[in-house]
């Protein structure tokens, strides 16, 4: 607790002490203060370009792609009977497509069970997925007179066995023994039956149902597991819908498919077969420029707002007199130096007609900022598309990869960004100068409250001093007072 000051001599010891420190403390502690705004400033400034080169550089991964530049558009005419989409790269075309029949699952139930506790039966079920030939003499296309297995596909083998023989149950084990078989208990009035189904559509992935009947050892009788044979011997199933594939044609030319999405017809082109087609259905693959102009749009747009930020944190406003936080900082002049460089230089990967950014309808405006003329970029890519890819995008020649413009911007870049950057590298030097300023301005302190102690105590002394001198005087004066024949003269 500090001392009572000021009592000997009415000295205001607690002001002239405050007055000193202030006084001799102020112009250091400004120092301190200025130098740790900059340094913040600094940080700041370098935090928000950092942003902005983080942004361009996303912007670059869309323009390193080929796909970016190959991407084609692809549209039907009548989406309600046919979709299509194509890959990056596809050939554009028109094409004419007719669908006769879709590809179907084949589905096959059982007789009816009074409920799902019911017990079946016990032993094995072994399906086999295959192509089925049917019985033609007499003509029956539900029951099978052979069937061949694929031969690429195992066997599923589904024990049923006692205590677990409830149709529910016949139901969860042939789903946990596959994937390549569906089975589920649909209600039929009061009853239930269990419809099986392949998991995928086509002739060839019928399905053949054998039992090992345990019950009553006949395996074919429509009694106990016996009920869900299907195969060449027995049809206690009833097959409800049988596999198909799909009957279209392209262009007139006639094809079938075990599957209603067409990955293989054309290549580089998906095609979904909705519905039997009522008219012809026209497909459209087309070359699609906007997808590769977006992306370049992109970079224009990272890179404008990067300029835009680097010239706020760069120069003086004289309307306010304030300085950005980076005017006259050396890295940042050379980060927009290098940036600036990239952009007139030469594109290793360029070849054919285009061969600079420039040249596509990317112009470097007045301030530095970059502008994407549409309609010159747009001739060029109908003009020469792959030399416009070649500009943005890696190439090979003689075993040698040439870098594009996007990849040698990133690469470019990552000397910025990354963890070992420039910018990465300079402001860690300004935090160990903030770090350094900190420790100085505790020791300054320090040194200022020991510099408010020794005036406090000299104030201290001197205050007692006065006190005995004044305490000195008032003895002496009462002392004279009281000697014989002494008149102390009236003050004037």
């Amino acid at each position: 607790m500090p001392a009572v000051t000021g009592l000997g001599s009415g000295l205001d010891i607690e002001g002239l002490v405050t007055g000193l420190i202030e006084a001799e403390s102020a112009p250091q502690l400004a120092l301190f203060a200025s130098r740790t705004a900059k340094a913040t400033g600094l940080i700041s400034g370098f935090g928000q370009i950092s942003s902005n080169l983080a942004s361009l550089q996303s912007s670059l991964t869309t323009l390193e792609s080929s796909d970016t530049f190959g991407s084609v558009s692809a549209t039907s005419s009548a989406t309600s009977y046919a979709t299509v989409s194509a890959d990056p790269g596809a050939a554009a075309g028109s094409y004419s497509l007719d669908v006769t029949s879709l590809a179907k699952r084949q589905s096959l139930v059982s007789g009816d069970f009074a409920a799902t506790t019911t017990q079946v039966g016990t032993g094995t079920l072994t399906i086999n997925l295959g192509t089925p030939t049917y019985n033609v003499s007499p003509a029956d296309t539900s029951t099978y007179s052979s069937f061949s297995s694929d031969s690429s596909i195992s066997a599923i083998s589904v024990s049923i066995s006692s205590g677990s023989d409830t149709l529910a149950d016949v139901r969860d084990a042939i789903n946990a023994a596959t994937t390549l078989v569906t089975a589920s208990l649909v209600k039929n009035g009061d009853n239930y039956k269990l419809m099986l189904s392949p998991t995928d559509s086509g002739t060839a992935k019928s399905l053949s149902v054998s039992v090992t009947d345990s019950g009553d050892s006949n395996n074919t009788d429509n009694a106990g597991l016996s009920q869900l044979a299907f195969n060449s011997s027995a049809s206690n199933l009833t097959q409800v819908r049988a596999g198909s594939d799909a009957a279209f044609s392209i262009n007139g030319m006639s094809l079938t498919s075990s599957s209603n999405t067409l990955t293989d017809v054309i290549d580089g082109v998906d095609i979904t077969l909705l519905q039997q087609t009522a008219s012809t259905v026209t497909l459209t693959l087309a070359t699609d420029i906007s997808v590769a102009e977006t992306a370049v749009n992109a970079f224009v747009t990272a890179y404008n707002s990067y300029v835009s930020t680097h010239a706020t944190l760069t120069d003086y406003d004289t309307s306010t007199e304030v300085s950005g936080a980076l005017i006259g900082d050396f890295t940042a002049r050379h980060i927009a130096d290098k940036l600036r460089d990239q952009l007139s230089a030469t594109i290793a990967s360029a070849t054919g007609t285009y061969s600079n950014l420039s040249s596509i309808g990317v112009e470097v405006q007045t301030g530095g900022t970059l502008k994407l003329d549409s309609t010159a970029f747009n001739a060029a890519m109908t003009a020469d598309r792959d030399s416009v890819q070649a500009i943005f995008v890696d190439r090979t020649s003689g075993g040698s990869t040439l870098s594009g413009f996007a990849s040698a911007m990133d690469t470019l870049l990552d000397t910025f960004t990354s963890s070992t950057g420039v910018i990465k590298d300079r402001t860690d030097s300004i935090e160990a100068q903030m770090t350094e300023i900190t420790t100085d301005e505790t020791e300054f302190t320090r040194l200022m409250d020991s510099q408010e102690a020794r005036y406090r105590s000299q104030f201290n002394a001197l205050d007692s001093l006065l006190a005995e001198i004044t305490a000195t005087q008032d003895y002496l004066t009462t002392a004279l007072d009281q000697l014989p024949g002494f008149v102390q003269k009236p003050k004037d």
